[in-house]
C-alpha cells in the first residue's frame, strides 16, 4: 500500500495536475479475463494537442501506455502491439483493450499536455475477473446474499497460500454499485483468522462486519488481497437489500386494538362536537324569533317650580316588553 502511495505521488509530480478540466466518469470497471474493454476519458474544453494515458499498478513504477498527437493522428505505444488501441475525439479520449490479460489490471489515468501543465483525470481502476496473480494462492469470498433494510451482514473473503506469511498479506475491499460512485473501504477491528491446514497451506479468513445495512449499502464486494509484493482479487460478493415489508400478522394485538381505540373515540368526539355545535345554533335562533318589540313614549316632564298638578290618567302611557317563548 505504501508503494501504492509513493506511485501516487510520483505521478502528481510530474506535472501541476488540475482535475477540474479532465473527468473519468467510471472510476471502477470490472471484466472478464479475455474481455474486450473500452476506458473513457471526457475533456471539458478544446485540449492540447498531446494526449497521454498512464497506468499504474500496486508495487511497480508508473508507466506510461501511450501517447497521442491529436495535430498529426498519431499515436505511440509505450510497447508497439495491438494490444491498447487509443481513439481521440475533440472532447474525449478512449482507451481500448482488444484482450484482456492478468497483468491489464490496475489504474488507468487519461491527461493532456501543454508546456507548463499538464491535466489529469482522477483514474480508473480496472479489474480483471478471475486472475489469480500469486500463482500458489486461492481466494474465496462469500457468496451473494439478499438481506432486510436495517440487518447486519458479514463478507468474508479466504485465502489459501502456501508460501507467503501472514504477516506480509494486507487486505482491502472494494464496492461497486450502480447508483453511487466505486469506492476503498478501509475499516479496522475485523476478525482476521489464519490457520495452517494438514496440507502445510496457510489459510487465512478476512471478515468484513457491516451493521444497520441502509439502501446506498447495496452493490457488489470485491477483497483485494496483497501479498509479498503482489494482488490478487475475489470474483466479488453481491449485496442486495430489500426494504422491510410490516405485514398484519406481525403487528402486535395490543396495538391494533389501541389504534381501533383511538379511531372510535375521535369519530365519537366529532360527533359531540357536531351536535352541540347544532343545538347552540338552535337555542340562538329562537330566542331571536320570540322577541316582541314596542315603542315606549313618556309624558313630557312637569317643572319642579310650578304648582303641583294632578296628573290625569290620560297624561301617562305605559307599555310593556313581553318575551314569548313558542312551544
Amino acid at each position: 500500500m505504501m508503494v501504492y502511495i509513493l506511485n501516487v505521488f510520483q505521478l502528481w509530480s510530474l506535472c501541476e495536475a488540475l482535475l477540474s478540466d479532465i473527468s473519468q466518469p467510471v472510476s471502477f470497471q470490472a471484466v472478464k479475463l479475455g474481455d474486450r474493454i473500452s476506458i473513457t476519458c471526457h475533456i471539458q474544453h478544446d485540449a492540447p494537442r498531446m494526449r497521454v494515458w498512464y497506468k499504474l499498478t500496486t508495487g511497480k513504477r508508473l508507466q506510461l501506455v501511450a501517447s497521442t498527437d491529436t495535430l498529426y493522428n498519431l499515436t505511440i505505444f509505450k510497447e508497439p502491439s495491438q494490444h491498447f488501441l487509443v481513439k481521440a475525439e475533440s472532447f474525449k479520449s478512449h482507451l481500448t483493450i482488444s484482450k484482456t490479460i492478468q497483468e491489464d489490471t490496475g489504474t488507468y489515468y487519461c491527461g493532456v499536455l501543454t508546456l507548463n501543465k499538464c491535466e489529469f483525470g482522477q483514474g480508473t481502476f480496472l479489474l480483471i475477473k478471475g486472475t489469480n496473480l500469486i500463482s500458489d494462492s486461492v481466494i474465496h469470498q462469500s457468496e451473494s446474499q439478499t438481506v432486510q433494510l436495517a440487518d447486519s451482514v458479514t463478507l468474508s473473503c479466504s485465502v489459501h497460500s502456501a508460501q507467503c506469511a501472514p504477516e506480509h498479506t494486507s487486505i482491502t475491499w472494494m464496492k461497486n454499485s450502480e447508483n453511487s460512485a466505486p469506492e476503498m473501504i478501509y475499516s479496522s477491528g475485523n476478525e482476521n483468522i489464519c490457520q495452517m491446514a494438514e496440507s502445510g497451506e496457510m489459510i487465512c479468513v478476512y471478515n468484513l462486519f457491516i451493521w444497520n445495512l441502509t439502501l446506498d449499502d447495496a452493490g457488489t464486494y470485491y477483497c483485494a488481497v496483497t501479498s509479498c509484493g503482489h494482488t490478487m482479487f475475489g470474483n466479488g460478493t453481491t449485496i442486495k437489500i430489500h426494504a422491510r415489508v410490516t405485514k398484519l400478522h406481525d403487528i402486535s394485538p395490543a396495538f391494533i386494538a389501541l389504534m381501533l381505540s383511538n379511531i372510535i373515540l375521535g369519530i365519537a368526539t366529532l360527533l359531540l362536537a357536531w351536535a352541540h355545535w347544532k343545538n347552540h345554533g338552535k337555542g340562538l335562533k329562537s330566542i331571536r324569533s320570540g322577541v316582541i318589540y314596542a315603542s315606549v313614549s313618556s309624558a313630557p316632564r312637569i317643572s319642579a317650580c310650578r304648582s303641583p298638578v294632578k296628573n290625569s290618567q290620560d297624561t301617562v302611557v305605559y307599555s310593556d316588553v313581553r318575551v314569548c317563548q313558542r312551544d
